[in-house]
């Protein structure tokens, strides 16, 4: 069995004057819609920026806590009369992950070091026991590339107050 097409031509003719039927877009049209999706795509862009921006921040702050959290814990448990010698006078290193290092080498990602405050109080002539009892733990975050600090890293500080358990 054939099965034939036929074509009507005069079908898709215009009369002579008559107004073509358009089919398409014009280069305007085709332009101003390029500079609509351009916009849209630039204004996803930018928040894409910034989305990467605070998570980096986020990812920062997450890992100066966990360092901090090992730390304090670890000047927590360390004997009152003990603190200067054991962990204020380290230096500690820390790689991305929060992970300590015996020393600062390639994947060094913060340096950590302690300093030691007594902190005075407004009556401790009326109680002289008062500054053997409370001590402030300052730690130092410095951001590093390698073996050496960032030369415009800014260093976090945070405060831990170790109280003296044993006796006065």
């Amino acid at each position: 069995m054939l099965f034939f097409v036929f074509w009507n031509s005069s079908a898709r003719r215009t009369p002579k004057g008559a107004p073509r039927a358009r089919h398409g877009f014009s280069l305007v049209e085709v332009v101003l819609a390029l500079g609509v999706t351009s916009m849209s795509m630039l204004g996803m862009l930018s928040l894409t920026i910034v989305g990467i921006t605070s998570m980096r921040e986020a990812m920062e702050q997450t890992v100066h806590t966990q360092i901090v959290q090992r730390i304090s814990s670890e000047v927590q448990l360390t004997p009152y009369d003990s603190l200067d010698t054991t962990v204020v006078a380290k230096t500690f290193f820390f790689n991305g992950e929060a992970i300590e290092q015996t020393s600062a080498d390639a994947n060094t990602r913060y340096k950590v070091t302690l300093d030691r405050q007594t902190p005075s109080f407004p009556t401790s002539g009326a109680m002289p026991d008062m500054e053997r009892s409370l001590t402030s733990v300052r730690i130092y975050v410095t951001p590093m590339v390698g073996d050496t600090p960032q030369p415009i890293a800014r260093i976090s500080t945070y405060v831990v107050l170790v109280p003296n358990s044993g006796e006065l």
